[in-house]
């Protein structure tokens, strides 16, 4: 069976459509897997399903909590290429997609406030790059509802040392937080107040450096934690 990365070609493709699709050129019991990590939020009891959700190791995942929400898993999708960093899709069972870039959202669809289009003005430092001292990036977005069209930020990035002093989720314990590499990114917006700073947790899973969690907010009270899935075990 083709890498379900290849056979998605649509933007905001719905999620109906994902499953449709997959059933299309996957097995019996490779579909019925994936549509109960999708959908067991949506129909199950109104706790954390994402505890002990059935995982195929044929995707990846990624939980998410959203302010006044409980968590959910996401599937990825696909990953578009993209000068500036692979931009990875995922897709939730209540039909949401989020769209990320070295970690950070560039694209929402189905929030109740959405992020359309991120883009960067220049260049943006990779995070092995950045360090204690704080470089400026300038970000545009176009949100919706009420689209606001090339919203500017003018963000901050630079790393912290250690473990930052924020509300960290249950399946981000101590110990682990303190192997990652913090960063924090705080935002200006043009004609539209303040933003919370974004903080970033840079280290390996599955063998490769990438953003583990994320705390990233949309607008003042919409805020999202992104952690991959599952945890990466502790070494022995």
């Amino acid at each position: 069976m083709k890498h379900v990365k290849t056979l998605l070609h649509y933007r905001w493709l719905p999620v109906g459509f994902f499953l449709l699709e997959l059933a299309g050129c996957s097995s019996g019991t490779l579909f019925s897997d994936v549509t109960r990590a999708l959908y067991q939020q949506q129909f199950g009891p109104a706790i954390d399903q994402t505890l002990d959700a059935p995982l195929n190791p044929a995707y990846q995942y990624l939980r998410t909590e959203l302010t006044g929400r409980p968590p959910a898993l996401l599937v990825m999708g696909y990953v578009d290429p993209h000068p500036q960093g692979e931009i990875e899709v995922w897709y939730s069972a209540g039909k949401e997609v989020i769209k990320t870039q070295n970690g950070r959202i560039v694209g929402t669809a189905g929030l109740p406030l959405d992020w359309r289009h991120v883009r960067y003005v220049g260049s943006v430092p990779g995070w092995d790059v950045v360090n204690s001292a704080p470089q400026p990036v300038t970000r545009l977005r176009d949100e919706m509802p009420g689209y606001r069209y090339g919203v500017q930020s003018q963000l901050t990035v630079f790393a912290v040392e250690g473990v930052p002093a924020i509300n960290l989720p249950q399946t981000l314990p101590m110990p682990t937080a303190r192997r990652y590499r913090w960063y924090r990114e705080s935002s200006a917006e043009d004609g539209a107040g303040t933003l919370p700073a974004s903080w970033f947790a840079v280290g390996t899973y599955q063998g490769q450096q990438t953003v583990v969690y994320s705390y990233q907010c949309l607008g003042p009270d919409q805020c999202l934690s992104l952690q991959r899935w599952p945890p990466q075990k502790e070494p022995s």
